[in-house]
């Protein structure tokens, strides 16, 4: 199913993402400390791809359609699951672009452990609701939509992606910027 792949394979990305802030994350425990001017754009990429893109594809096509059709189960799911983490997604990222503010105007290493804080708080949490998503939300979704509404969550995934493309590459060659980064820092 088309929809869902997409999901799926933006989940890889996310997870790529989430890699990178953790060797980001055990290079400064080595002492080094890289990624000053990247706190930044990380908090663009979680805002303009994971949110933006990724969660909010989730939440105006596949769990609206799962929300109208599939009872209580996807109600449980959807706005007592997958909403929360969302909601908790989008709250440590207010806090950490908070304490990034603050650790630029005043650098110090609690300002900075923060920050290293909130990132792995992000990236745990991403990685632990990915997996959920993946092994139950989205094959429930499959198992219990009926195959016009699956056809619909495809369709109106397609027309998504086409009008969000640029976002989309824009955002997936940061992740490769910061690979290459990593890399050449042998991390």
């Amino acid at each position: 199913m088309y929809g869902i792949d997409v999901l799926m394979k933006e989940h890889e990305q996310i997870l790529r993402f989430t890699g990178i802030i953790r060797r980001y994350l055990i290079k400064a425990l080595e002492g080094e400390v890289l990624f000053q001017d990247e706190v930044l754009p990380m908090i663009e990429f979680i805002r303009h791809y994971s949110d933006a893109h990724h969660h909010g594809k989730e939440e105006d096509i596949l769990f609206r359609y799962m929300l109208a059709d599939l009872g209580d189960v996807a109600e449980y799911i959807v706005r007592q699951g997958m909403f929360v983490e969302h909601d908790q997604a989008r709250n440590i990222v207010r806090n950490l672009d908070e304490a990034r503010q603050v650790w630029e105007k005043e650098p110090t290493d609690e300002h900075l452990l923060d920050v290293f804080g909130l990132m792995y708080n992000y990236a745990f949490l991403l990685e632990a609701h990915a997996d959920r998503e993946n092994a139950v939300v989205y094959p429930f979704a499959e198992r219990n939509l009926s195959p016009e509404r699956l056809e619909a969550v495809d369709r109106e995934t397609a027309i998504f992606e086409k009008e969000h493309e640029g976002r989309r590459e824009k955002y997936l060659k940061e992740l490769d910027r910061w690979e290459g980064l990593l890399k050449n820092k042998k991390a």
